[in-house]
Parts: structure tokens; C-alpha cells; sequence
């Protein structure tokens, strides 16, 4: 079958040959020459090359006779764009300086030029040259957007956050779009003050957090955490239960938090209150519950140990696996040690197998990340909150 580069070759051809036919069928009607002008064989032979799919020889004769000039510029740039799409980044770089050694640019051919070669650059893993390109950029009329876009991603390559937050700034002058993106950078920063130990730092990254769209959960899980490590454990308990309270699905990074902010404080029995409240009001969060309580191998307080148990007898899969009414009418204390060991093995399962989901383009991961380093989308990272029984039953 014909790849996309061997279309995308042909195309170039058939282009450049009616261009060059197009131009000499011109220049002969100005010399009132009637007779018609031949396609140059060249442009045959290596056509009959591609369709053969010889593109690398096609390729090679066709470097060889596009001499660049005003006509063949716009064929030189699609040639450097398959060079790059193909890997062969080392000729497209080589075709984008030939095209920038031509004193006759115009600005706009100049600009896309660089953005071309910055783009290979890119490609190559060179990011301080192609940085240094779209920083040159930035300001063109033409392309600054997306040279800016292009230099955001070299940044969030880098973890350099405060550049990324300059860059998209200057995106939101030139284009006047807002950024939730900027968020996110700032809860970065704020997270690596906090490891560092500088938490006066961090709370100033969040601050500035506030100030953008997005970034909302992960900002108030590392207020939480800051709560928490000055010991300032009411305020990290409602800051976790705000949590809670906008987005269940997080119950397995909270719940193990909770369980130690109650703990020091002394206030074990209220966690059992506040979890008995939200479960009135929806009884579908015992799932969540369960979850998180396997996940974290919590048995206390009461109500973790009681929804461990309800969802491990009641489950449908795990039933059809388990005798769930003979562990049922166990004793107690011999029912307690069953459904430990059970919950101890569906914790074994969940570890080996990914527990978070990207919602945008379904990539696994084993730990939450907050930027999915496939869609590169921020905040879409989620946990699975089932376990993965497909191996238990093949």
C-alpha cells in the first residue's frame, strides 16, 4: 500500500509540474510562440519513481533539480515538512538554512523559514536553538501564535514553569485568549516550594493560582497539604472535605489524609460521623469507600471496614469467584480476617495493573499525574476506582 509520503510526494510533483508547464506555457504566450511546451522528463521520471514507491531515490532526484526561486519555494517548504514527518530531520533542517541563505526573502517567507527550522530543531530534541528560534518569533504578525504555542511546549517539557508562564502571557496579549493552563504552572511551583520546605513560597504560587482558570483540586490539595504540615489540621480537614464534596472519584488520595489529620487530633470517631453523613446522602459513595480503604488497607474507623466487607460480598464478579454466603455466615472474627485477605489480594491486583485513566485520550498511568504526558492535557488524569478482574477469570 502507498504510505501518506509517497501521496504526499506525488503531490509535490504533479504540483511542481504544472507549475513549471504553467510558467513556460506563460513565458511562451508573451514570445507569441503557439507551439506547446513539454513536461520536463525529470519531473516524469521521478514521478514514475514515486508511484513505483521509490521515494527515496524520487526524493533525492528531486532535491537535485529544486533549485529554489520564487516558483519552487512553496515546494521546498512541503519537501522540508516530509523530510521532518519521515524522521529524516538532519535534510529538513538542511532545505529550511538553503531557504534562509536567500538574501531575496520577503519577511513572511523569512518568518516561516524559521518556524520551519525551528520545528525541526524541535523534532531533533535541539531545544535551545529551536527556543531561541520562536523566541524570534514571537512578535511576527503571522506567526507569533503559534510560535508561542511552540515555545509553551518547550517549557512544559522542561518543568520550566515560570517561562511557560511568561510565554502564554504574551500569548494572551497577542490573542487575547484566556489560559487555564497558567494555573496549573503556578500549582507546579507551589508543589516544588513545598517539597523544598519553603512554604511561605508555595503559598504565594497559590495565590497567583487563584488569579487563573483551572487548577482548582490540585490547588486546594496542596493548601491541605501545607495545612497539614504545619499541623494546622482543622484547616487541613475542611480543605480535604471540600475536596471531597466537588469530586468523589479523589476519595482515594483524600481518605488516607483524612484518616491522619483525625488520627492526630484525636477525633477518629468524628471520620466515622462525617463518613456516615455522606453516605446518607448517597449511598453509590460506599463504593468509593471500599475503594480507597483497600487501596490504603484502612479497616478503621467501623464504617471503612463495613463497606470493604459490603462491597467485596456484593460485588458480581467477585461472587461469581468467591463462596460470598459461606464467608457471610463466618463468625465475625473469622468473616473480619476473610475479607482482609481478600481486600489484601484485590490491593496486590490493583497495583500491578494501571489505577488512572486519562479521560481525553485514555492513557494509563499508575500513579495521579496532573498533566498527561500523551494528550498533554492538564487535569484529566483520573482515578479508575474499579478493580481490573479480567485476569482473575481468563
Amino acid at each position: 500500500m502507498p504510505t501518506e509520503a509517497t501521496f504526499l510526494l506525488a503531490g509535490l510533483f504533479i504540483v511542481a509540474a504544472l507549475t513549471g508547464w504553467a510558467f513556460a506555457r506563460f513565458s511562451d504566450f508573451k514570445r507569441d510562440d503557439p507551439s506547446p511546451t513539454s513536461i520536463s522528463p525529470d519531473y516524469l521520471r521521478g514521478l514514475n519513481l514515486v508511484l513505483n514507491r521509490q521515494t527515496d531515490e524520487a526524493l533525492e532526484l528531486f532535491v537535485r533539480m529544486a533549485k529554489v526561486d520564487d516558483e519552487t519555494l512553496e515546494t521546498h517548504f512541503a519537501l522540508g515538512h516530509l523530510f521532518r514527518r519521515r524522521g529524516e530531520v538532519d535534510r529538513a533542517i538542511r532545505v529550511h538554512q538553503n531557504l534562509l541563505a536567500r538574501p531575496s526573502l520577503s519577511v513572511a517567507q523569512r518568518h516561516q523559514a524559521l518556524f520551519s527550522l525551528a520545528q525541526d530543531y524541535l523534532g531533533a530534541g535541539l531545544f535551545d536553538r529551536a527556543e531561541k528560534l520562536f523566541g524570534e518569533l514571537g512578535s511576527s504578525s503571522t506567526l507569533g501564535a503559534p510560535a508561542l504555542r511552540s515555545l509553551v511546549d518547550i517549557y512544559e517539557r522542561q518543568s520550566d514553569w515560570s517561562k511557560a508562564i511568561e510565554a502564554h502571557r504574551e500569548l494572551e496579549i497577542l490573542t487575547g485568549e484566556k489560559s487555564t493552563e497558567v494555573a496549573h504552572y503556578y500549582c507546579e511551583l507551589a508543589e516544588r516550594a513545598r517539597l523544598d520546605g519553603d512554604l511561605g513560597l508555595a503559598r504565594q504560587h497559590l495565590k497567583s493560582s487563584v488569579r487563573s482558570a483551572g487548577g482548582a483540586f490540585r490547588g486546594v490539595l496542596i493548601r491541605a497539604a501545607i495545612a497539614q504540615e504545619e499541623e494546622d489540621y482543622p484547616q487541613a480537614l475542611r480543605l480535604y472535605e471540600q475536596v471531597l464534596e466537588a469530586d468523589r472519584s479523589l476519595m482515594v488520595e483524600v481518605l488516607p489524609e483524612l484518616l491522619t489529620c483525625y488520627r492526630a487530633t484525636g477525633r477518629q470517631q468524628e471520620l466515622e460521623s462525617y463518613l456516615q453523613t455522606i453516605i446518607e446522602k448517597d449511598t453509590l459513595v460506599r463504593h468509593e469507600i471500599a475503594y480507597a480503604a483497600i487501596l490504603g488497607r484502612l479497616a478503621e474507623p467501623r464504617v471503612m471496614a463495613d463497606c470493604m466487607e459490603n462491597f467485596i460480598l456484593k460485588d458480581d464478579v467477585l461472587s461469581s469467584i468467591l463462596d460470598a454466603d459461606r464467608i457471610a455466615e463466618l463468625p465475625l472474627q473469622e468473616r473480619k480476617a476473610a475479607i482482609l485477605r481478600i481486600a489484601d489480594g484485590l490491593r496486590r491486583l490493583a497495583l500491578s495493573r494501571p489505577r488512572y485513566r486519562c479521560t481525553t485520550c485514555g492513557y494509563n498511568s499508575q500513579r495521579l499525574v496532573w498533566h498527561c504526558p500523551s494528550c498533554k492535557s492538564w487535569e484529566s488524569v483520573r482515578p479508575l476506582q474499579k478493580f481490573q478482574f479480567d485476569e482473575l477469570i481468563t
